[in-house]
């Protein structure tokens, strides 16, 4: 039978090198200065851990660790013999494969002194045979070296686009981190680690995810992929890797997960036994039909039932290899959105033949050293998503393919997941269009698509984020026939934005009015948001007494555009001059511009519904101590944004559309009242409403399943002074509530050029 040994453990070492180009010689003999350290793990939180280097997210102490990436390293640790088998005599017949799910990004693995292999890229399993007579009795030495950030692949230019790079980088606007094909295009490390608008330049080295030993018999399940629809169809391919052909048995015990304590599934086991030949390796499939199946669904849909799959190969002597999975029950599809064009690119999902109206968020890497992500950090913020009433995540391009405890926790959440490949920002140039860069990006995504593809929660494959698809045609046909040959299960999308969708940045980056929303006409809203600082607390945490307020270089170094903070915070604090404000003051403006900016939007969205399918904000959490468009910062302290998208995400939704502009006491506010219910049910209840403290409605309502219509006309005298409108609607399973400030308008004016070059980039990524 199989038998685990695990190397996430505390009884490392890493050490320094001089750099070299890769693939590197064996300099292990080198290091001088063995470091303790931790898998998984990173070579700055391992200096961290012993005060080497001063906390990078604090200050500006992340330039202090910018010398990490000037050297290589090494890892390594000592494995006995005796953990994987009592004596030599027991070892016979039995095979040893050593397992990493990510090193972090160019590495070479030895097992004493044999090279087992070399690997490049940051999201592939590596799998190696070590050969048992290369176990030796007592300590055995497990070796990973690792480049540095400073020998990562660069780009190759060809003479016209070194032309490009220098005369785009004059005639357009750049950020930081900008600029036309830069280095981070030549690989598929995560592409937020070379600095981003809401993430600092950190390019992390090291062994970043899980890492065992798996020790069989003569045979070795290298991945097994199930796929089950709800009526209990369930086909399940395995991956065997076997020395010679045999005639063996294989079973399969298939039994529903227990989630609630008080659930009895003692009878849900069922089991399937039948004759396999086995040929030296290869794909081998079959076919199972459960009984009395039970369907995964988002959690606005129904239960989250999952299932656990054993699947075991047995000879005369028992048991070869076995290995347990998880999966779902459900079909996923994308149809073509009702009342738009004929033409129109197909947009709303549905999850086992039901639409789904998404009430999705952006999800970018939960930190930016992500080797110290754990399952609990994934629970907390999953948990305060699942809170939000948020039924999908869209995995962002410039992110990761996040660790198995992140999709885990989504399936058993019911929580749907936007998964992008690990491409990001090309705006108006390309990624690499030669036969090495595509060969890397189709080994690094089959690989994604095959860790990933056993999880119901898994909706669709995206191309990655903003990029031009016509550009990068070589590269999305690579992607799109990784997904058909790993998977092709789920619908893929080019790239994000891509057809009727779009990424709204006319508001923020265009400096438009927050009531622009309202004339976006595209069929799924990927992207919109407003930064907004964290709270005052979290402030003190990363900044300094004197850094804290007003809003200065640090606050910039931690990612805050102060110009864009101020031009939406202002209206909200009248004609105050930034000095003349505290830094409370300041923090709840930008948060409360940043509440109102969302409640237009996703308001507008689900009032256009069943036209639009859905919307997703930007963004939801942030890898570091940054003020950012999150609504939920570093420390996981909800912004007051958070609270409004409970209210804005309520599948059940009271909605006041209403013209956005500047009054006056004694002025007449119109607007029309809306009901929205996403659920397939009807619903019934007692809707109220009040003007401050006066109340203005209470009448009983019927709302349709899964439609969005207008209840009718509303108006309002302003008052002197505030003026807020609240509405209540109580059903007997359901509350939905919802406010308004009345007097709210941001009121600035959007400069052409601003608006022209946002809505320009904003057509290249789309058309081009």
């Amino acid at each position: 039978m199989r038998k685990i040994v695990g190397l996430n453990h505390s009884n490392w070492f890493v050490g320094a090198v001089a750099p070299q180009k890769f693939p590197a010689a064996n300099d292990l003999a080198q290091v001088r200065g063995w470091l303790p350290a931790q898998v998984p793990g990173d070579v700055r939180l391992a200096l961290l851990n012993l005060n080497k280097i001063p906390d990078p997210f604090l200050g500006k102490n992340n330039e202090a660790s910018q010398w990490v990436d000037e050297y290589d390293w090494w890892y390594r640790c000592d494995v006995l013999a005796s953990e994987l088998f009592q004596d030599k005599t027991a070892a016979s017949g039995r095979r040893t494969f050593l397992i990493f799910e990510g090193v972090d990004y160019q590495c070479a693995v030895y097992w004493n002194d044999l090279e087992l292999g070399r690997h490049v890229g940051m999201f592939s399993r590596q799998v190696y045979e070590i050969p048992l007579e290369k176990i030796l009795e007592g300590a055995n030495r497990l070796a990973v070296r690792v480049s540095g950030g400073n020998q990562l692949p660069r780009m190759k230019l060809e003479p016209q686009e070194k032309v490009w790079r220098h005369v785009a980088g004059r005639l357009l606007p750049h950020g930081a981190q900008a600029g036309e094909f830069p280095d981070r295009y030549a690989t598929l490390k995560c592409q937020m680690s070379f600095g981003w608008d809401f993430a600092p330049r950190l390019l992390t080295c090291g062994i970043w995810d899980e890492a065992f030993i798996a020790q069989t018999r003569e045979v070795f399940v290298r991945d097994v992929w199930v796929q089950g629809v709800p009526d209990g169809r369930v086909r399940v391919t395995l991956d065997v890797d076997a020395k010679t052909p045999r005639e063996l048995r294989i079973r399969f015990e298939a039994r529903l997960r227990e989630t609630q304590p008080d659930k009895n599934l003692a009878n849900s086991l069922q089991t399937f036994e039948m004759p396999l030949h086995l040929e030296a390796s290869g794909a081998q499939t079959f076919a199972l039909e459960l009984t009395e199946p039970r369907a995964w669904n988002p959690w606005d849909r129904g239960e989250q039932n999952l299932y656990e799959l054993r699947v075991t190969l047995l000879d005369e002597q028992g048991e070869l290899d076995a290995v347990e999975t998880r999966f779902g029950l459900r079909t996923i599809d994308l149809d073509r959105n009702e009342r738009a064009p004929d033409d129109a690119a197909s947009w709303t999902l549905r999850v086992n033949g039901q639409p789904e109206f998404i009430r999705g968020a952006n999800w970018v890497p939960a930190d930016a050293i992500p080797a110290r992500v754990t399952r609990k950090d994934y629970a907390e913020l999953l948990t305060l998503a699942r809170q939000a009433n948020i039924n999908l995540l869209r995995v962002w391009g410039g992110g990761l393919k996040e660790k198995r405890a992140f999709y885990e926790l989504c399936d058993e959440l019911g929580i749907l997941v936007w998964q992008e490949f690990p491409f990001s920002g090309a705006g108006v140039d390309y990624f690499p269009r030669d036969r090495e860069f595509t060969s890397l990006a189709r080994r690094e995504c089959d690989a994604i698509v095959r860790a990933l593809r056993n999880h119901p929660s898994v909706a669709l494959w995206c191309g990655g984020n903003e990029f031009i698809p016509r550009a990068n045609r070589r590269l999305i046909e690579t992607l799109r026939e990784a997904v058909a040959a790993n998977d092709g299960t789920r619908p893929f999308k080019p790239a994000s934005p891509s057809a009727d969708e779009s990424h709204n940045w006319r508001v923020w980056h265009g400096m438009a009015n927050t009531r622009d929303y309202e004339k976006d006409t595209a069929l799924f809203f990927g992207e919109f948001g407003l930064q907004a600082a964290p709270n005052v607390e979290t402030l003190n945490r990363f900044l300094s007494d004197e850094a804290v307020y007003p809003p200065d270089e640090n606050w910039e170094y931690h990612n805050a555009e102060r110009e864009k903070l101020w031009r939406y915070a202002r209206p909200l604090l009248g004609d105050h001059d930034p000095e003349t404000v505290s830094a409370e003051q300041f923090v709840r403006a930008s948060q409360e511009a940043q509440l109102r900016g969302l409640q237009v939007a996703i308001e507008h969205a689900r009032r256009s519904k069943p036209r639009v399918s859905g919307c997703a904000f930007w963004q939801f959490n942030e890898p570091w101590h940054s003020i950012c468009w999150s609504v939920v910062d570093y420390t996981r302290t909800p912004k007051r944004a958070y609270g409004k998208i409970k209210e804005l995400y309520n599948p059940v939704l009271v909605s006041f559309a209403f013209p956005y502009r500047i009054r006056s006491a004694g002025e007449i506010v119109s607007g029309q009242v809306w009901l929205v219910n996403d659920m397939l049910g009807e619903r019934k209840g007692t809707l109220r409403a009040w003007h401050n403290e006066t109340e203005v409605m209470a009448f009983d309502v019927v709302l349709p399943p899964n439609g969005a219509h207008a209840l009718g006309g509303l108006d309002l005298r302003l008052e002197p002074g505030a003026n807020s409108l609240r509405f209540e609607l109580r059903g007997n399973d359901f509350v939905s509530t919802n406010e308004y400030d009345l007097n709210y308008c941001d009121g600035g004016e959007i400069t052409l050029r601003r608006a022209f070059l946002t809505d320009a980039a904003a057509w290249l990524r789309t058309s081009i």
